[in-house]
């Protein structure tokens, strides 16, 4: 364990409130806040192990943040191309009389399939960042012993972590 202290200014309300920020990123600063200005070294250990399993929680959830923000770009680039397709030929109508293939219901079917594809892993990647979150709220405001915790946070991370899966976006059958 590490030893007790404390900083020498306690975080102001402006470093961590911010609106520009992911909510792991404001649970985590919060949670420093909280830490820092615990003065009794028996209740600053356990906060200090409760800051422990937000922050690996924090990880995750930045990992996914990050996944879900770049297939949200390219789930957007590809969904514009989709709509803009049509009037290529329009447009372009003197430049790609030697590309046939850009006119071509493959090539249009490929780029709409990619497109979806990219929203799929947005929703997936999202979805997982939202639970991290969650797990994240949990872990900073629930007042379970933190070796209780610990294990189902351990399990809860153990679902996350199954990859990504069609079914769980599909409707089960009955």
């Amino acid at each position: 364990m590490t030893d007790y202290e404390p900083r020498d200014e306690p975080a102001k309300a402006n470093d961590i409130f911010k609106p520009c920020q992911m909510s792991a990123r404001l649970l985590v600063k919060y949670a420093q806040s909280v830490l820092d200005a615990e003065t009794d070294p028996e209740k600053w250990r356990k906060s200090e192990q409760r800051f422990v399993l937000l922050y690996d929680l924090y990880i995750k959830a930045r990992s996914y943040g990050l996944l879900s923000k770049t297939f949200f770009w390219l789930s957007l680039a590809f969904s514009i191309a989709v709509l803009l397709w049509p009037s290529l030929e329009v447009v372009f109508k003197d430049r790609l009389q030697d590309m046939e293939w850009v006119k071509s219901a493959v090539v249009q079917t490929t780029v709409t399939g990619i497109a979806a594809l990219n929203y799929a892993f947005y929703t997936q990647y999202k979805n997982k960042q939202t639970y991290a979150e969650n797990l994240m709220r949990h872990t900073l405001f629930s007042n379970e012993d933190i070796s209780v915790l610990s294990a189902k946070l351990a399990e809860e991370i153990a679902k996350i972590d199954q990859g990504f899966s069609f079914s769980s976006i599909a409707p089960k059958e009955e």
